[in-house]
């Protein structure tokens, strides 16, 4: 068993690998890799593992993200979860080794992989849900620390889309689509450019509202163009004006409800537009095959708790994702250490809700850079 840092010669193998491998989700394509390296300058490496036979048997995908809190090896940027595949514990050991390697190599301030392994082949005595026996190294290695850090939200799908509609919530959920049903509102759906110029003004919009900068207007533009008929944009407008937008990404038979945005009025959100996108996105999903409807993650803090809660209800399963970070600098590691400051942070956010939206397309690429 070798483990490498991915060439041009291995990219081929690579994508077959990734292509076949049933728990690998697109965070793992070598086109993900591309996107992110060239929205925000995050330099790549695609760790495989191969056995004996030449052939790959497991792979984690890291950048090296420099920030002003730090530089951190990490699995991925702005992904909730990009853990090790393997296909046995041990290629998951070595693959593990072989990270931490690379972070002393790189001189990094630590090593982020976000969620638990992800054994395709079980051996023996190998539970998936312990994540101490899949990890093992985290019992014996100081400096590798895990923390819970976030949730992930996700919805089974069928052909059957009233069936669906029946398992969500009757006072929020329902009556949310109802009345957006009802409220004359239109969707579009595409990927035209004048399509993400309209989602790009609300995504940014809302970003603005919640006092967080977004991602550059070329990183969906990249999307669009690599990912084509895998990408989707659902627009809603009233009066023929655009008030409300969802990104999703089509990979194998999931959907991931990717990014959203939507004007701050609060006369026009009260008609409810996210649930007859939602839901408009969901019917066509059912339609055309897929089996999940993938929300994406949320903090309990996040937006005050309401993003959390409003993914919960639409949810029936929500998993907690469970990160570790390696510290080979740092004979005691501790988790407070990477945290930015909470008052900087507030009057950062209280600052960024008064910046003008010119101004913040100016210099979102270079604050988005400093959270991954």
């Amino acid at each position: 068993m070798v483990v490498t840092l991915i060439t041009a010669s291995d990219e081929r193998d690579y994508n077959e690998y990734i292509a076949q491998c049933s728990v690998a989700t697109f965070e793992y394509t070598s086109n993900w890799s591309k996107i992110i390296s060239n929205s925000f300058g995050f330099k790549p490496y695609l760790l495989i593992s191969r056995g004996d036979d030449g052939k790959i048997n497991g792979v984690l995908p890291l950048f090296k993200a420099k920030s002003i809190f730090g530089t951190r090896l990490v699995s991925t940027p702005y992904a909730v979860q990009t853990p090790i595949i393997a296909e046995t514990k041990t290629v998951s050991h070595h693959l593990l080794q072989s990270a931490v390697e690379l972070a002393r190599s790189e001189n990094v301030d630590y090593l982020e992989i976000r969620g638990k392994p992800k054994i395709i082949i079980c051996e023996e005595n190998c539970g998936e849900n312990d994540p101490e026996n899949m990890f093992s190294m985290a019992n014996t290695n100081p400096k590798l620390v895990q923390r819970q850090t976030v949730y992930n939200f996700s919805l089974s799908l069928s052909s059957e889309p009233e069936e669906i509609l029946k398992k969500l919530p009757k006072s929020s959920i329902r009556w949310g689509i109802k009345k957006a049903q009802n409220s004359s509102l239109t969707i579009q759906k595409g990927r035209s450019s004048q399509d993400v110029s309209d989602f790009y003004q609300l995504f940014l919009n809302t970003r603005k509202t919640r006092g967080v900068p977004g991602y550059p207007l070329i990183h969906f533009q990249d999307i669009v163009r690599r990912f084509d008929k895998n990408c989707q944009i659902y627009v809603a407008h009233h009066q023929r004006k655009p008030i409300a937008a969802i990104f999703l990404l089509y990979y194998k038979k999931e959907v991931r409800y990717a990014f959203a945005g939507a004007v701050h009025d609060r006369s026009l959100l009260q008609l409810q537009p996210y649930h007859l996108l939602i839901w408009e996105a969901i019917k066509d999903a059912c339609r055309d095959g897929y089996t999940t409807f993938n929300f994406g993650g949320a903090t309990v803090e996040a937006n005050d708790g309401g993003l959390y809660e409003f993914k919960k209800k639409w949810s029936e399963e929500i998993t907690p994702i469970v990160s570790s970070f390696y510290f080979h600098k740092n004979s005691k590691p501790n988790l407070k250490q990477i945290e930015p400051n909470s008052r900087l942070l507030g009057i950062a956010t209280r600052c960024w809700k008064h910046l003008p939206l010119w101004f913040i397309k100016r210099i979102d690429h270079y604050v988005i850079r400093q959270f991954v």
